[in-house]
């Protein structure tokens, strides 16, 4: 890896105009620590998102099998309950609950019909 230094022509007091080999080597060194700190960092970050993902896919897996096994349960139940009752007892409440939706969960919307001429 090569590094290359830019000079920035605006004058800072904070920083001297010239660099000699010295204050190069020290500024390398001290930004090559930063860099290695922050590389650790980014180590520790990583780890821990890898136990975080790894605790919620365990346990959104565990929820989703409780819920298949819900729906599964609840699906049987209502299957068991209507071949118990016959298929005429459920008409009326279907022909209610179409009728329901068709007037209430339809679409809002006013057709307008416009003559040019």
């Amino acid at each position: 890896m090569r590094v290359i230094h830019y000079v920035d022509p605006a004058p800072h007091e904070r920083y001297p105009a010239v660099y000699d080999e010295q204050q190069i080597r020290m500024q390398q060194q001290r930004n090559h620590e930063l860099y290695l700190r922050w590389k650790a960092r980014q180590a520790e970050i990583e780890e821990r998102d890898r136990k975080f993902r790894r605790f919620w896919t365990g346990f959104g897996a565990v929820i989703a099998v409780v819920l298949l096994t819900a729906l599964f349960i609840g699906g049987w139940m209502l299957w068991q309950a209507l071949a118990a009752i016959g298929l005429g007892a459920l008409a009326v409440p279907l022909i209610l609950g179409a009728g329901f939706v068709a007037v209430i969960g339809g679409r809002r919307c006013v057709t307008i019909i416009q003559h040019m001429h």
